[in-house]
């Protein structure tokens, strides 16, 4: 389940899909064994990620394999911010 906005600046907890933005990403597993099913190919897992209204204006999300969720600013002027794992949720 969502609990808050993917931006880890910003507090605003999630309550409904009608405010903000919501993001579906494939990731893969952090662990190396867990990584490879039995045929070989690479596991993804599903996560949703969900921006406020107010970073939605601001921010876009992006995935990077190395470095994981990232929050990207729209104008380009201010740096990406790190997420923490505990803004998506698996399904």
């Amino acid at each position: 389940m969502l609990h808050k906005c993917a931006n880890p600046a910003c507090t605003v907890p999630f309550r409904s899909l009608r405010e903000g933005k919501l993001f579906l990403a494939e990731t893969f597993p952090s662990e190396l064994g867990a990584a490879f099913d039995g045929n070989r190919r690479k596991v993804r897992r599903r996560e949703h990620f969900w921006l406020c209204d107010a970073c939605s204006s601001h921010f876009t999300l992006r995935f990077d394999t190395t470095l994981g969720m990232l929050t990207v600013p729209l104008n380009g002027r201010m740096g990406p911010r790190f997420l923490t794992r505990a803004t998506g949720s698996a399904c």
